[in-house]
This record gives C-alpha cells, structure tokens and sequence, in this order.
C-alpha cells in the first residue's frame, strides 16, 4: 500500500514538473535576450517623386537566443531622410516586422535603423531624383523634305536633324537617353558632325540633334536614327527625304528682255533685265544665294552691268526662280541689235561667257515711196513692169536710228525685187543699214506688171492700189504705203 502511494506522487511529480517546464518555453523572453537576424529591402534604390506609389519595403527578422522566431514584438524603426509607414511595426508569426520607406521629396542616401530592446541594425538605401522612363517611339521633328548644297557652292550646305522620344503617353522624356544617327544612304562626302557616317548624340528634354553636313555630290540622304529601351529592345525611325541638292556650277545660260521690255533712261539709253541659269553638271539648278559678279569683259563705252547678284534673286516683276540671277544691262539704243559680251563669275572663281543681242525697244518705222504713183502710157515703148522704191527708216522708242534690223515686206500687188546689199538671201526681207549717209535704213524695189492696173475705159485711165506693208521681224510693229497705178493704153 505505501508502495503504491509513493509510485503515484512520484507520477504526480513528473507530470507537475513537465507542465513547469512547457510553460518555461511559452514565456516572453527578456528583449535584451533577442536579436535581429536579418533586415532587408525589396530595392536599394527609389525615387524622389513625391508620390505616396513609390516606396521600398524594409522587413525584419527577429529571433531569440535559442533562434526561435519571436512574435508580437514591437520594432521600432527610424531614418535620417524621407519618413517610414509605421514608425513601428508588430512581428508576425513569423517574427517578422514590415514596414514602408517613403522618400519625402529628398534627395541622397538614406540610412533606416530597425530597434528591438538595446539592439539595432541598419541599411542603406539610395533617393534618386526621377524613376527611369521607358522610351516607346522615337520620330523627327521635321517631316518636310530638306534640301542642303554641296560644300563650297555659297547656299546651305548644313542642317540640324532632330528627333524626339516619347513615352507610351505620348509625352517627351525628360532624362538623357543615348541616340544614335546613322547615315544608310548619302553621295559621297555627306557626314554626320563631321565625323562620318554615323554618330551619338544625348538627348536633353526629349530631343537630340546632329548636323547633316553635305560633301561634294549631290543625291537623296537616308539617315535611320535608334535608341533603346529599359528592356535593352532598339526602335528605330528613318528619314529619306534629305536632299544634297545643288552642285558646283557646270553651265550657264545667258538671257536678256525681249523687245520693248527696257525702262526709258533718256538720252538714248535703255536699261534692260538680263539673266543667268546657272546648272550643275546632274542638270540641277544650283544652290540659291549662291554669289554671282556680271562683267563685260570688252569693256564697251556703250553699255554696263549692273555687277552684284546672287542665284534666286528677284526680278523686275518680284519674282525668283531656282538657278537663276538676275541682273541689269544699260546701253545707248543705237548699239541695238549688236551683240555683247556678258561673264559671270561665281563664288568659287569659276568664270562663264555668252553673247547677247541687245534688243530693240517700242520701235516704229518711217515708210515712203519713190515715186509714189506708176503710169503706163504707151506699149511700146513703156516698158511692161516697172518699179517703185520704198524707202523706210527704223527708230527705236528714243528715236535712235537702228541698224541691222531686219524688216519683212508684203504687197497687195507687184513682187518685191531681190534685196541688194545687205542681202538677207530672201526678197521679201531687207536689212537696215547706212543708206547715204543715215543709220537704220532700208530700201526695197517693188515690181509691178502694167495688166495689174485695169486697162482703160471711156474715161482713161485705168486705175487701181497697191499697198506696201513693212514689218519688224519679231514684232508687231508695221507702217504700209500705198502705191497709185495708172494705165491709159489698151
């Protein structure tokens, strides 16, 4: 019986001391007694934005003595910089505490301390000023074709190419990105910056630019420009429409008013346009505002130029064409009709020469002839065809007498004769010249045959008209006389 007492507080002894001990593990342990074994973030770097979206999330990790998770422990955290969501934060069952690391609007590197009991443990963190944005297209400023000339022709012969990046909203980036320009297509000598064919530029607000420099051709540039993205993907754009279009001046051709196109300057002289189409050796007018310097070279007392003028320039009436420089000739309208020696020389010293005929200006004519009327009185011994001389002067607007101009002769009847010196080879032309001593004239013979005039009737004689119309070749300047014709004989 005292055995089995004894057995049976020896058991009750056993299990009250089991009981003792499991309480022991349950209990809360002093804090000095635990550690922090871990505190990290999900990123080392966020952003200064101001906005509440952007954090980095802190958790830590405290265990006891015996390296058991410890829950329900407060943490307290603390930075020196930016603010934490909670200040303190309760570990889970886990034994972890988590909180929220905001920046504040700051700037710099911010240290986060964790606080459990008399123990602490930091890390470091980086406030950088904006997030990276991500580049989703990528265009030029300009869509328009451009146009540059070849180096040394005196027109543009540079031009800035921009492109802009935007985002997936559509709005520019703000960051620095690495834009590269890349020339796929170019006539030779055509470079980016000087450099050659391709080249780098930053880009600052969105947009980076080179320079598109012409060589010594002219052709179609194709420029690609690319970037990449976060992802490291590259979006390209390419631009086709950049012309080097204008080459060193290969021909020119000279031009000049027509008739009654001068000004009036009295005292004789005439100031009329001249013009000069400047083409490359592709047939392609040259670069405007390329330098062009008129000359005479024979140097006549009678005429000048009007020296400084450029390609593109305007003319009389305000208007330009590509290629083309216009200048202006004086000279005495009674060098009408002579030829003079035009040169221009171009920015480059190139030197070029044509012949221009000065023309004439509102001219008229003086138109008589002699004699003014033709009988038949008798066959034979009249003879059956006779003549009549017109005799005829041509003056310009100023009435300076004009030579070797060249006149065209219609009859109503009769036949103009073959022309005498000068002989134009044709008789229904004649040539102005110096007739007895007086510039600008001109006599033509015109043949009439006596059964042209109505033979007689009861009251002779027979009597008709023939009229004489001259007219200034190229113009419609005419003056006409008119013949009488009498027969008195059947």
């Amino acid at each position: 019986m005292k055995y089995t007492k004894l057995i049976l507080l020896l058991s009750i002894a056993i299990i009250v001391t089991g009981l003792l001990l499991t309480a022991c593990d349950n209990r809360i342990v002093d804090p000095l007694d635990y550690t922090i074994a871990s505190m990290t973030s999900n990123t080392s770097v966020i952003y200064s934005d101001g906005d509440d979206m952007t954090f980095a999330t802190i958790q830590v990790m405290v265990k006891d003595s015996d390296n058991f998770a410890v829950f329900e422990q407060p943490v307290k955290f603390r930075t020196n910089i930016g603010y934490l969501t909670p200040a303190e934060a309760i570990t889970d069952s886990s034994g972890i505490a988590t909180v929220k690391f905001h920046d504040g609007n700051a700037f710099g590197s911010a240290t986060i301390e964790a606080i459990v009991g008399s123990i602490s443990e930091t890390l470091d963190i980086y406030i950088d000023g904006v997030p990276p944005q991500d580049v989703s297209s990528i265009g030029f400023d300009t869509s328009e074709q451009v146009e540059i000339s070849v180096q040394g022709t005196g027109g543009q012969e540079t031009f800035e190419l921009v492109a802009s990046l935007y985002d997936n909203s559509g709005q520019l980036i703000s960051q620095p990105k690495d834009v590269v320009f890349e020339l796929l297509y170019a006539p030779d000598g055509t470079n980016i910056n000087n450099i050659g064919p391709i080249d780098t530029a930053t880009s600052i607000a969105g947009k980076a630019s080179v320079n598109i420099n012409s060589g010594e051709h002219s052709g179609i540039v194709t420029c690609r420009v690319s970037t990449q993205t976060l992802s490291g993907a590259n979006i390209f754009a390419t631009k086709s429409n950049i012309v080097v279009a204008s080459g060193f001046t290969h021909t020119v051709e000279f031009g000049i008013g027509g008739h009654s196109s001068g000004v009036d300057m009295g005292s004789g002289m005439w100031r009329v346009q001249i013009s000069s189409l400047l083409n490359d050796i592709e047939g392609n007018p040259v670069a405007s505002g390329t330098a062009v310097f008129f000359s005479l070279p024979e140097e006549p007392e009678w005429a000048s130029v009007v020296a400084a003028a450029y390609v593109n320039n305007q003319n009389a009436m305000g208007d330009s064409l590509p290629g083309v420089a216009y200048s202006y000739l004086n000279y005495n309208g009674s060098h009408t009709n002579d030829t003079v020696l035009v040169r221009i020389e171009t920015g480059l010293g190139d030197m070029f020469e044509g012949e221009l005929v000065l023309p004439i200006q509102f001219p008229s004519i003086d138109i008589v002839a002699v004699p003014l009327h033709i009988d038949w009185w008798a066959i034979p011994p009249d003879p059956q065809y006779k003549t009549t001389e017109i005799r005829i002067t041509v003056l310009d607007g100023q009435n300076n007498p004009i030579d070797n101009q060249v006149v065209v002769f219609s009859t109503s009847l009769g036949s103009p004769l073959e022309p005498y010196p000068p002989d134009t080879g044709d008789p229904y032309t004649g040539l102005t010249t110096i007739v007895s001593g007086e510039h600008g004239s001109l006599s033509k013979e015109v043949e009439y045959y006596y059964v042209e005039c109505p033979a007689p009737g009861i009251d002779p004689p027979g009597t008709t008209t023939g009229t004489v119309t001259a007219q200034i070749l190229g113009t419609n300047t005419t003056n006409q006389v008119t013949i009488i014709l009498r027969r008195y004989i059947n």
